[in-house]
């Protein structure tokens, strides 16, 4: 078992019942001395025998006991990895972030760790389902954490224990429902018509949410695999399935490292769509539970800046959202035309910080801002943020590196780059990137390997930066978005976007 598990179970101890009684359970236990450490791994049978002296002692049932742990650990868990988790984020958010967050950074702490596995599927606003599966089968402690997490949060939780492997279920399930008083407020904001994507060459074909055009490597890949029918190949190696549930595919607008965009026509409400979906056919469960869990949190946001997802679904075992259809261009392509007027630059940039603001406030990261994900419309005074959902399933499936090549190297938050989690810090980092690119006509990093990108990351200095026309807030500003360490660099939503918006009062005078 994991060592922060036996650290909060030693602490739980020694905060209600005193150091004695630990020393004295861990004689018992036959464990005397032991020292306890978060980033060490115990063997089951030591701490099942710890627990059971712990219950002996304090006279309880393991159940009863293991869900006060619970309880108790849900605060201490939140507290290992706070600086990861948005400020406005609370029970359901950090339940969905469970895998990308807290056990990624145990498995980073302890590469030999093995946490439970934990599944949340948020049912709407007020309703989620948590599935546990655990060879140890310590749901009771699982049941404590979500109890602990509701008091940690203030928010009231009912909590149904629905099923369980101790009465032979291969899983325990928790339908956790939230009173709607409680909820955290959301912003939501009439979205805007849809529209129809140019690529960066600015040819007809569209581009939504792709994350680049044709990367070599891949396609050679793809070529020498067999696709799954209906999804036939295209002769440049893409799958091109005919129809996706009720969409009928007329042509690929777009392709990433792992997706593939298709424009659609919704048989249904005869309207045209797009539609992402991952280009390969061995796809992980838990990668296609990912996908489309992200997917539907997107569905359920309104936001002008973002754009919305209006259906999720399987094809042949292959995830797949379908999303609004964009006319305009990436701003990347704008930005190879050279630097932005300073009005519309911040105008764009206040456009750019609602949309992850908001995405953030939903529970989910996207893990790859960049111009070629920011979507402008053709008189280039409006922009939607793209590419939600698939980012984060490629880059839980894949590590560091593979999530580097498939990405944009200039725009990659350092953490990111050393093989650490993405949260909502790393997308501030980014949007730090874009900025600079908008007013200095650059990007701050430019293209190199890791290496090159850490050390000239380490050395950014923004005052040697030949923007003296460029006001001193805005500077200041985006030298504290691209600080390395993300314990000090800015993610201030309020702070930022006051910054924002009093530039371009003060430019619109």
């Amino acid at each position: 078992m994991h060592g922060s598990i036996v650290s909060i179970v030693k602490k739980f101890v020694e905060v209600h019942h005193g150091t004695e009684a630990w020393n004295l359970i861990l004689e018992r236990g036959g464990y005397e001395g032991l020292v306890v450490s978060p980033i060490q791994t115990y063997p089951d049978k030591a701490v099942v025998e710890l627990l059971g002296c712990s219950c002996e002692l304090l006279d309880c049932s393991l159940d009863d006991l293991l869900e006060e742990i619970g309880k108790f650990a849900a605060g201490e868990l939140v507290s290992l990895v706070n600086s990861m988790l948005h400020p406005d984020w609370k029970c359901f958010e950090i339940l969905s972030n469970v895998e990308s967050l807290i056990h990624r950074m145990i498995r980073i702490q302890n590469p030999e760790a093995q946490p439970a596995n934990i599944q949340a599927f948020r049912l709407n606003e007020t309703e989620m389902q948590v599935i546990y599966s655990s060879r140890r089968g310590l749901c009771s402690l699982a049941k404590g954490i979500l109890s602990g997490m509701g008091e940690h949060y203030k928010q009231e939780m009912e909590i149904r224990h629905t099923t369980c492997t101790k009465r032979g279920d291969p899983f325990c399930t928790f339908d956790v429902k939230i009173e709607s008083e409680h909820l955290p407020e959301q912003e939501s904001i009439e979205s805007v018509d849809d529209f129809v994507v140019l690529d960066e060459g600015g040819s007809q074909e569209g581009m939504i949410g792709a994350t680049r055009v044709f990367d070599t490597k891949v396609m050679n890949d793809l070529k020498s695999k067999e696709t799954l029918s209906p999804f036939k190949a295209t002769t440049s190696g893409i799958p091109f399935p005919k129809k996706m549930g009720r969409y009928a595919i007329s042509e690929v607008i777009g392709t990433g490292g792992m997706g593939v965009v298709y424009k659609a026509t919704d048989d249904v409400l005869n309207r045209i769509v797009a539609i992402k979906t991952l280009k390969t056919v061995d796809v992980q469960k838990d990668l296609i539970d990912f996908f489309i869990e992200e997917a539907r949190a997107m569905a359920r946001l309104t936001h002008a800046n973002v754009v919305r997802v209006y259906d999720v679904g399987l094809e042949q075992g292959r995830p797949y959202f379908v999303m609004e259809y964009l006319i305009g261009k990436p701003l990347s392509r704008r930005l190879s035309k050279g630097k932005i007027n300073d009005l519309l630059a911040f105008k764009l940039l206040y456009q750019i910080l609602e949309g992850i603001h908001a995405v953030h406030r939903i529970g989910l990261i996207h893990r790859d801002i960049k111009p070629a994900n920011i979507m402008l419309s053709p008189d280039s005074q409006h922009c939607h943020v793209l590419d939600f959902g698939l980012a984060g399933a490629v880059s839980k499936k894949i590590e560091s590196d593979r999530a580097f090549t498939s990405g944009t190297p200039g725009y990659i938050a350092p953490e990111r780059l050393e093989g650490k989690p993405a949260d909502y810090r790393s997308d501030y980092f980014s949007f730090g990137c874009i900025a600079f690119e908008m007013f200095c006509g650059r990007s701050p990093f430019g293209i190199g390997t890791i290496s090159s990108l850490l050390k000239s990351m380490e050395g950014f200095d923004a005052s040697i930066t030949d923007w003296s026309d460029t006001p001193e807030d805005l500077r200041n500003l985006i030298a504290g978005l691209l600080a390395k360490d993300p314990m000090t660099r800015t993610t201030d939503y309020a702070e930022i976007n006051e910054i924002l918006v009093a530039n371009i009062e003060a430019l619109m005078e």
